[in-house]
């Protein structure tokens, strides 16, 4: 029994380097950790800042480019490997608390610019000049953290500085056309909606219900966060973790088909090969990342 339980779950390992602590600044470099370079999730949020090297990494499933001047954030719980290749820069780790406090100071940042979980662009690029503004706050962090008591006050107010930093560049080169304020808290809601349900409810009507809403405004409000229509953003959050069991769990592909809310295999297999032109059973063995 507890095989076949095991067999159900993904054994895409966590990455924990936050260690409990509130928050954690090391140096990035090629071997921070050997689950870096293997599929994995953080149990932590992270501002990733490259300042030398060249290379790729994986965003649930989907690669970005590493280079110079670059900072990406990541959420706990997404999918992340990075290519083994010489790189300097910073890693900058903290958990709920800390940015649980930010947003009560911030609220109207909460899933927006670079802090928004289903962003297209996880990333910001830095002048010189902004880089420099940038590595001068984490130079006041790394001191701080290691005072005989650091506190958590100036730290939290150092990582909002960075945080705010990183939205406002975000909105200058990553703009999105919000119409009105209520347009980014109804997209806030349809995102909690669509991540509660997605496995079973593919419709974009049982959306529209729940949230007593017409599917015109639904659409609306998604198409100008993200230019996707609610059933665009379902098929994407579908493949995502197609893709994430396919490439990390030991489930079949039928069992994935039934775990994802296709009532027939076959019928998971011919959504998978349109929305990739490859099959399930293709894609399992290319062993992408």
């Amino acid at each position: 029994m507890a095989k076949n339980k095991a067999a159900k779950e993904s054994i895409l390992p966590l990455q924990k380097l936050l260690e409990g602590d509130y928050l954690r600044v090391i140096p990035l470099h090629e071997n921070v950790n050997a689950l870096s370079v293997t599929p994995h999730r953080h149990d932590h949020y992270e501002i990733l800042y490259i300042t030398e090297g060249r290379g790729h990494q994986f965003i649930n499933f989907k690669q970005y480019e590493v280079k110079p001047g670059r900072v990406y954030f990541l959420h706990p719980g997404q999918v992340h490997l990075i290519d083994r290749f010489k790189r300097n820069g910073w890693l900058i780790m903290f958990g709920h608390e800390l940015f649980s406090r930010f947003l009560d100071i911030h609220k109207h940042e909460d899933e927006v610019g670079v802090l928004d979980s289903y962003t297209a662009h996880p990333y910001v690029d830095m002048n010189q000049e902004q880089g420099q503004s940038f590595q001068a706050i984490i130079d006041l962090m790394i001191p701080e953290l290691a005072s005989p008591k650091p506190d958590a006050d100036i730290l939290m107010h150092y990582t909002a500085l960075l945080l705010l930093q990183l939205n406002r560049m975000h909105v200058l080169q990553h703009p999105v056309e919000y119409s009105a304020v209520a347009t980014r808290f109804g997209f806030y809601k349809i995102k909690q909606l669509i991540e509660a349900n997605f496995k079973i409810q593919h419709q974009a009507a049982f959306y529209a219900g729940e949230l007593q809403a017409d599917i015109k405004k639904l659409n609306r409000i998604c198409r100008e966060s993200t230019g996707l229509t609610v059933a665009e953003l379902l098929r994407e959050r579908l493949l995502t973790e197609s893709k994430i069991l396919l490439q990390t769990s030991a489930l079949s592909i039928k069992q994935i088909s039934y775990d994802l809310g296709f009532n027939d295999p076959a019928f998971f297999g011919r959504f998978f090969k349109q929305q990739t032109t490859l099959t399930p059973a293709q894609f399992r063995a290319l062993r992408l990342i």
